[in-house]
């Protein structure tokens, strides 16, 4: 051997109020001889988005090579509600990072040319130009939307009422005109 350590890790992604418990539960499955590494985030997405979501935190364990510390780390990891990840030899790290960051931004185009056709789209059907729009103008979703609001309450009111041989019975509000 030249000195070489065979090192093992383990990274994911749990809720910050778990870690505490992961720290523990690894601990006494190793007896000690591994090492946990948690640093708390924010996802940016749901901050962007103003939802509320609890405060994650992703964690690295570290540990000497060992298939029986394996599985039992790996059931540990499991059994938390998050997700786990292999993390890749020293080498290719850079790799990995180059295809994850190219498949973020082939989702993000993705996202937006969907969202500048759906508006394109929204646009012909409407028949309405984006530089002509004017106030006094009716838009034909909005008919559309209007006329199946009708249609709906029709068809509520009249789930509502008993039928007797091939006529509808009972009471509803109608407007005279």
């Amino acid at each position: 051997m030249s000195g070489a350590t065979n090192f093992n890790k383990i990274a994911g992604v749990i809720d910050s109020v778990e870690v505490e418990r992961l720290k523990r539960l690894v601990f006494r499955v190793t007896k000690g001889k591994s090492f946990v590494f948690t640093h708390d985030f924010v996802d940016q997405a749901a901050a962007n988005d103003q939802i509320s979501r609890p405060v994650k935190s992703v964690y690295i364990i570290m540990y000497w090579d060992g298939e029986l510390i394996r599985d039992k780390i790996l059931r540990i990891c499991d059994s938390f509600h998050g997700n786990r990840y292999e993390v890749p030899e020293m080498s290719q790290i850079n790799e990995e990072i180059h295809k994850i960051t190219q498949s973020i931004n082939d989702a993000r185009n993705v996202y937006h040319q969907t969202k500048n056709s759906l508006t394109e789209q929204l646009m012909i059907f409407n028949k309405l130009d984006a530089n002509d729009q004017q106030d006094n103008e009716i838009s034909t979703i909005y008919i559309y939307k209007m006329f199946l609001a009708k249609e709906k309450a029709m068809y509520q009111t009249l789930n509502m009422m008993k039928m007797q041989n091939a006529t509808f019975i009972g009471y509803f509000w109608a407007p005279a005109e």
